[in-house]
């Protein structure tokens, strides 16, 4: 049992759920109920953010240099091949997500096959690169945001702390605030399964002891996946 990766992961997952529950505790009911609400609008801001920002950082700054650069391939060789470019640029995701994609566009793209190579290069562009790299590029700056909405958060809850010196109202500030502190630190284990579910897709389940049959037997991972925002 103990030499199981994801029992192992469980019980990593509870003792830091336990350490930062008592930590969000000590800060009390009104600093932490602000860390709690603070870290609830980071993720979702976070998460809204990176979803809209993850389609125009591919349009503005990645599709023009993939068009040209595939527009030149096809004016050279006349081949097209589908696999062959989303293993050159999105190589790094697990082979059965660039498969469907590629299956999905073989299917759409037939249209413009006789078109010239500028309009058969933006077709691919958008029918496979962007799907492909847009959720990778999304997953990047959902933890980008979620830093700095968390960093603005963590200063007005440090100030918000100071009310535990506070005579009677401190007392009963610091016993509600192990109710607050239990769900607060909820919210980081769920952000560390993020984390984990993320490195997962970027290495495609390559890594020997994270990958989604290991942690297909971990409880906490499990749960995760029945709310996982990129889903």
């Amino acid at each position: 049992m103990f030499k199981n990766p994801s029992f192992l992961f469980d019980i990593v997952c509870t003792v830091v759920w336990l350490l930062l529950a008592v930590r969000y505790a000590r800060k009390g009911f009104l600093a932490s109920s602000v860390q709690l609400g603070g870290n609830v609008f980071s993720l979702v801001g976070a998460r809204v953010f990176s979803g809209w920002a993850a389609a125009e950082v591919f349009q503005r700054f990645l599709a023009g240099s993939f068009r040209t650069q595939i527009a030149e391939s096809i004016s050279a060789g006349g081949v097209v091949d589908l696999t062959g470019i989303a293993d050159k640029y999105a190589g790094f995701l697990p082979e059965s997500f660039r498969a469907s994609i590629v299956e999905t566009c073989e299917r759409s793209i037939s249209a413009v096959l006789s078109d010239n190579a500028v309009v058969l290069a933006d077709a691919i562009v958008q029918k496979v690169l962007a799907p492909l790299l847009t959720p990778v590029i999304s997953v990047v700056l959902f933890f980008v945001a979620f830093a700095l909405l968390r960093m603005l958060v963590s200063m007005l809850v440090t100030v918000l702390g100071l009310v535990n010196r506070l005579p009677v109202i401190g007392t009963v500030n610091r016993w509600l605030g192990w109710v607050t502190g239990c769900v607060a630190s909820t919210m980081d284990i769920y952000l560390v399964l993020c984390v984990v579910w993320a490195v997962i897709v970027i290495t495609g389940g390559n890594l020997t002891v994270l990958n989604d049959t290991v942690m297909s037997g971990s409880l906490y991972y499990k749960a995760f996946n029945l709310f996982n925002p990129f889903l």
